[in-house]
Formats: structure tokens, C-alpha cells, sequence
């Protein structure tokens, strides 16, 4: 049954059955769309586009069904939902509408936070996101700085991400390289502040500190505070007069130390 028959009565019915509910497809369109009043399942194909009062998803084909609101979108899905937009190879929208998991190519990204992995699972009613698989990536500073891991969720409630698994940050606008078995970091605060829990290391401008812990506090890095045996190395900026010589102070401490990126010269 083609689009431009049963476009008008589908939108009706889909807009009386589905209203509320947190993800709700108010109108179906594509190529061509055929709906089981049985069923109340819904198949498009080409160019279909999922349309409800936050915003629309679009991909190749689809499949959706008005009474459990589950379906499932396949090939170059991209949506908008509110303020958070996501791409991936595969969409699939959970019986209620309030779990999306994005499958393949996984993208989703809200203001200048994006999170992409082989699969992420997006809870909209708590704005919460977590990836699946072995990898992930989330991005920030407009891409200038990103945290790596093997796992990754993000309250963007809170602001709050959790990394686990050979955690790896880096930032160019800032030179700044860590890592860490695990990093909590927490957007809201001090303009960005990040917790590296075991085996923690920070390099800025050449000057490192490692601990059991480290806090990266200030615009994501300026001043680092470690626990644990903490090691200390600085760098000193080479100097233009030729009779000076330099070399780096390196220092052992059993327990808290703060530790501020500034050179030294002796």
C-alpha cells in the first residue's frame, strides 16, 4: 500500500495510540508503508521517517508496532530527540518507547558531550547512556579532548561519566595526556574534573605525576592532586643562554601531595 494512501489514516491512529508514552512515533511515512489494524504493526520502506513532538528519526526501513510502541530501524539511522542525536547502523526502540539501543557505528551526542561505540543503550526518561562492547569513546571540548575505555556510561543529569578498562584522556587544547584502571568524571564541577583510580598518571607540558588515585581539578587538568606513593617528575623549559645547564627533579612521597604543573630550573 503506498505512502500517499494510508499516510493521513496512519498518522491518526498512531497519534491516539501513542500519546504519552516517552518515545511515540506520531506519524510513519516512506516509500511505501503498510499497516495491520490486527497487529497494529507498521513496515515502511525507503526513506522512511519516524516523526513524533520532539523530534524525528529516519533510516532506509522500519518496522513498529502501535500497541507494545516497540520497533526497530535498519540502515543510515539518524534521529533527534530533543537535544540528544544519534546515528547508527541499526535502531532498536524497546516495548514502551523509553530504551533506544543504537547497534553498529553507535553515535550519540548531547551539546558538545559524544559517546560512540560498537553499541549503546539509551534510557530516555533518565537521559542515561551506556556502551556495549570492548570499546568506547567520549568526546568533549568540541572533540579537542576525549576519555577512552572499555566501558563508558553518562548521566546527563548529573554530568557524570564512569570509565572502566584501561581508561586513556587526552586533550590537545589543554596538553594533557592520563590514565588509569578507572575514571570518574564529573563535568559540573570545577570546570571539569576528573578522578583516576588505579594506576593513575597525568603528563602535562613534559611534568608527570602517578598515584594509586589522581584528581585532575581546573579546566581539566591544571592542578592534580595524587594519594597514595606518589611519584613526581618535572621538566624544566630549556633556557636560551648557553651556560646554563638543566635537568628534571624527580621526588617519591608516601601520601597526599599537591602537585601544581609548574616548571623548575636548577
Amino acid at each position: 500500500m503506498k505512502r500517499k494512501n494510508i499516510g493521513a489514516i496512519l498518522s491518526f491512529l498512531l497519534c491516539l495510540s501513542l500519546a504519552g508514552v516517552t518515545y511515540a512515533a506520531s506519524s510513519v511515512a516512506g516509500d511505501t508503508v503498510e499497516y495491520d489494524f490486527r497487529s497494529s504493526q507498521t513496515v515502511a520502506k525507503g526513506n522512511v521517517v519516524l516523526t513524533n513532538n520532539e523530534g524525528t528519526v529516519r533510516a532506509a526501513n522500519a518496522e513498529y508496532n502501535t500497541k507494545s510502541e516497540a520497533g526497530k530501524l535498519t540502515g543510515g539511522v539518524e534521529g533527534v530527540q530533543g537535544e540528544a542525536r544519534i546515528t547508527c547502523n541499526t535502531l532498536v526502540i524497546h516495548a514502551g518507547g523509553d530504551q533506544l539501543t543504537a547497534i553498529g557505528s553507535a553515535v550519540l551526542t548531547k551539546q558538545d558531550k559524544t559517546l560512540r561505540a560498537d553499541q549503546v543503550e539509551y534510557f530516555q526518561s533518565r537521559k542515561y547512556m551506556e556502551t556495549v562492547g570492548d570499546w568506547a569513546k567520549l568526546t568533549m571540548d568540541n572533540g579537542q579532548s576525549s576519555l577512552d575505555a572499555e566501558y563508558i556510561n553518562y548521566d546527563m543529569n548529573a554530568g557524570i561519566a564512569n570509565a572502566n578498562g584501561n581508561v586513556r584522556i587526552n586533550s590537545s587544547v589543554r596538553k594533557l595526556t592520563a590514565s588509569g584502571d578507572k575514571a570518574i568524571y564529573n563535568t559540573n564541577e570545577d570546570d571539569g574534573t576528573i578522578e583516576l583510580i588505579g594506576n593513575a598518571t597525568a603528563t602535562q607540558d613534559g611534568n608527570t605525576v602517578s598515584g594509586q588515585s589522581l584528581t585532575l581539578r581546573g579546566a581539566g587538568g591544571s592542578i592534580a592532586q595524587a594519594d597514595g606513593k606518589v611519584k613526581m617528575v618535572y621538566l624544566p623549559k630549556p633556557q636560551t643562554t648557553k651556560t646554563t645547564r638543566y635537568r628534571g627533579l624527580e621526588d617519591s612521597y608516601s601520601s597526599n601531595c599537591l602537585w601544581q604543573l609548574k616548571r623548575r630550573t636548577h
